[in-house]
C-alpha cells in the first residue's frame, strides 16, 4: 500500500513537473507541506522523492530540499538499463539483446558507409590502433573495442543512437567472460574493425555488413552457449 501511494504521489509531482509547476531550479514544497497535501506521512514522501530521483526529475542533497532538474536522455536510458538488467541476465533476454545489436549496428553501419567524414573514420582509425595497443590488456583493449562501435553510433548524430549503446551494447560488451585465447580472439576481432572501415573507404555495403554481421554473430554464439552451459564469468572482456 505504501509503495502504491509514494508512486501516486510521484506520479502527481511528475505531472507538475512536465506541465511547469515546478521549473528547473525550483526546490519542492517542504516534506511538511508535502505530507500536509497528500495526507501521508514523512517515510511516503521520501519514498516519492526517491522515485522522482530515479526519474531523472530531482536532484537531492543530503540536508536539502529535492530541486527539480532538466532530465537528460542518458539518465533516463541509465535508470531503463538498470531496471531491464534482471532481463538481461538471461539466456533468452541475452539472446533478444544480441539480436537488437544486430539490427541496431547493421543499420548504423548503412548509414556510415553513405554519409561518414573523413573525421568520423579518422577517429574509427584511432580506436582500431588503440584497440591494437592494447591486445594483451583486458580492461584496455575492452574499452577501445566498446569506443570503436561507439564512433558508428555517433556518425548519424542522433543522441538515441548513442543512448541504446552507452545503455545496452556497452554494458554487454563489457561483461562478458575472459576465454583462455582471448588474445587471439581480440586479434581476430580487431582486424575485423580494420576491414569494416576498409569498405566504408570503399564504400562497399556488402563487403562491410557482411563482415560486421559475421563479427556479431561469431561473438554471439560464442558468448551464448557459454551462458547456456552456464560457465563462470569472474573476468571480463570485449569483443
Amino acid at each position: 500500500m505504501t509503495e502504491k501511494t509514494a508512486s501516486s504521489i510521484a506520479s502527481s509531482l511528475a505531472a507538475d513537473i512536465h506541465l511547469g509547476r515546478y521549473q528547473p531550479g525550483d526546490m519542492l514544497p517542504s516534506e511538511r507541506g508535502l505530507c500536509e497535501k497528500f495526507s501521508v506521512g514523512r517515510n511516503v514522501i521520501r519514498e516519492a522523492t526517491t522515485i522522482l530521483q530515479g526519474m531523472g526529475l530531482v536532484d537531492q542533497s543530503k540536508g536539502k530540499r529535492p530541486r527539480v532538474i532538466s532530465p537528460t536522455l542518458a539518465k533516463v536510458m541509465e535508470g531503463v538499463g538498470s531496471a531491464a538488467q534482471y532481463f538481461f541476465s538471461g539466456s533468452e533476454g541475452l539472446a533478444h539483446l544480441e539480436q537488437a545489436r544486430l539490427f541496431l549496428e547493421t543499420s548504423l553501419l548503412r548509414y556510415a558507409i553513405e554519409h561518414a567524414t573523413n573525421a568520423q573514420i579518422g577517429k574509427l582509425v584511432e580506436a582500431i590502433d588503440l584497440c591494437e595497443r592494447s591486445i594483451d590488456e583486458i580492461e584496455a583493449f575492452r574499452d577501445a573495442d566498446v569506443q570503436f562501435h561507439r564512433i558508428i553510433a555517433e556518425i548519424p548524430g542522433n543522441p538515441i543512437f548513442v543512448a541504446l549503446h552507452d545503455t545496452f551494447v556497452e554494458r554487454l560488451m563489457k561483461n562478458r567472460a575472459l576465454l583462455p585465447d582471448f588474445k587471439e580472439r581480440n586479434q581476430a576481432s580487431n582486424q575485423e574493425h580494420r576491414e569494416i572501415v576498409d569498405a566504408i573507404l570503399d564504400k562497399d555495403a556488402d563487403r562491410a555488413l557482411a563482415t560486421l554481421t559475421g563479427h556479431l554473430e561469431r561473438n554471439f554464439g560464442t558468448y551464448f552457449r557459454l551462458t547456456m552451459e552456464r560457465k563462470p564469468t569472474a573476468e571480463n572482456i570485449t569483443t
